[in-house]
């Protein structure tokens, strides 16, 4: 089976579907499992954003594309359907950067452990410190991040993680990323020693993460390796890079791609990324496919090989 990882979404929610369908297509594959690592950027509405959200939703409006998702319309409810036709809910865990109580009080009108959080039912939020099967995987969730205050890890998912048998579990999904996995600007190290922890406890074949923004692996942890996805769309700028990202493309090594028949991790870098995709477009024209399916704005030659990569990162697990 195939697992797709996508990394920080924040908000830009039909990228992230058109990618997943542009990778099934160019790659002629179908996906079993999407998953998300956090940050998606799921807030009720945009009062409900915190500070980050409010500064890049200012000058990147993609970031508000979640809110259509609560409350489509007609022509893009079209287009969601045509997605959900080829591909799996895409099921994410909570990131520093959601709406927690919202989130809370929909498991509280609903299922404890995994419910949707839009009216089609695109997105399937997990509660931290689940277990779940996808794709034939024991695949654990622990979102938040290490740090003071509401978005620390919640004590009795991290409890209940902890207190599950060594090698249960297959997958780990986690937002925040293991000590010492990189370091920022001034050289501090980043990462979480609880989170170094629990990997060691619970000895999983794979980890997969995000919250820092860069692809950075594979890491060993005794058996386990352990991948962190690039932010899927990157912000036009920052104050560090003017230009970061004015076309708001994709980025390289925000999705991650397991094959569980074999057991490989491939960081997608293949050419479609560089391509000028329209994966935002409403569905109002060509009827569904297009919009949400990454109808593609041709600009000079073909279309690239289907299947072709740039670039290949496999690796085994052990």
């Amino acid at each position: 089976m195939l697992v797709a990882f996508l990394g920080d979404v924040h908000g830009c929610v039909l990228h992230a579907l058109g990618a997943a369908l542009t990778l099934q297509r160019y790659r002629g594959i179908t996906l079993d499992a999407l998953v998300q690592v956090g940050d998606l950027g799921a807030y009720p509405g945009p009062e409900r954003w915190d500070e980050a959200g409010r500064r890049f939703g200012a000058t990147a409006p993609a970031q508000r594309d979640f809110f259509r998702l609560l409350d489509p319309t007609p022509d893009l409810a079209d287009g969601l359907r045509f997605a959900l036709g080829r591909l799996p809910p895409l099921t994410f865990v909570s990131g520093n950067h959601e709406d927690h109580e919202w989130l809370a009080a929909l498991h509280a009108a609903g299922d404890p452990a995994v419910t949707p959080v839009d009216p089609l039912g695109v997105c399937h939020h997990v509660t931290c410190g689940s277990i779940i099967e996808l794709a034939g995987q024991r695949t654990a969730f622990l979102g938040r991040i290490e740090a003071p205050g509401k978005m620390d890890f919640d004590p009795a998912a991290y409890d209940r993680l902890m207190s599950t048998t060594p090698g249960d579990v297959d997958i780990l999904i986690t937002h925040d990323g293991p000590y010492g996995m990189s370091t920022d600007r001034r050289g501090n190290p980043q990462g979480s020693p609880k989170l170094t922890a629990l990997i060691d406890h619970l000895r999983p074949r794979l980890h997969v993460s995000g919250h820092y923004h860069h692809q950075n692996g594979p890491r060993r942890y005794g058996p386990t390796l352990s991948y962190a996805l690039a932010q899927l769309v990157p912000p036009k700028s920052t104050q560090w890079e003017p230009s970061l990202n004015p076309r708001q493309q994709i980025a390289p090594g925000s999705i991650g791609l397991l094959d569980t028949d074999t057991h490989t991790f491939e960081y997608i870098h293949d050419p479609w990324l560089a391509d000028d995709l329209d994966l935002t477009w409403p569905v109002s024209q060509g009827g569904a496919g297009a919009g949400v399916a990454g109808r593609r704005r041709v600009a000079g030659g073909g279309d690239p090989a289907a299947g072709g990569c740039s670039s290949r990162a496999d690796a085994p697990l052990a």
